[in-house]
């Protein structure tokens, strides 16, 4: 067992495992993400200038200042580690007979999520380097 067990735990009760955040990334934020990425990638430029407008919102936290891609990113990558750390260390438990369709459900569910976390985050760290290259790319031509 990891000594971050405990602490993972609480933080993901807390926070992370509540089905509506589920709901809100695989139905909005990974749909929004491959909105965006696709929009960026066009080369129609108004499809451009509308993502580049979502990416540069900036959401304060305390002193600190993120867009929206990095907050998701951080968002999704905080999620993953909790995930993974979940996922890997459950896997060496066997399920118990009486309650093996509970624990199969259950490590579907977690994998599901973890899926649904890696493309999330792969498309959120794309659309934030896909951005940055878009903007120095027009400097240049200009």
């Amino acid at each position: 067992s990891s000594p971050f067990a405990p602490l993972a735990s609480i933080v993901r009760r807390a926070l992370f495992s509540q089905p509506m955040l589920w709901s809100l990334v695989a139905f909005f934020v990974a749909p929004l993400g491959v909105v965006v990425w696709a929009s960026l990638l066009s080369g129609f430029s108004p499809l451009q200038n509308a993502s580049k407008a979502v990416i540069s919102l900036k959401i304060s936290i305390g002193g600190v200042a993120l867009t929206i891609p990095m907050f998701i990113a951080l968002l999704s990558a905080t999620v993953w580690v909790i995930d993974s750390v979940a996922l890997f260390t459950a896997s060496d438990r066997a399920p118990i007979s009486m309650n093996q369709e509970y624990e199969l459900a259950k490590r579907w569910r977690q994998e599901r999520n973890w899926w649904i976390l890696n493309f999330n985050l792969i498309t959120w760290l794309t659309n934030w380097r896909v951005a940055n290259l878009l903007v120095r790319t027009q400097a240049k031509a200009d």
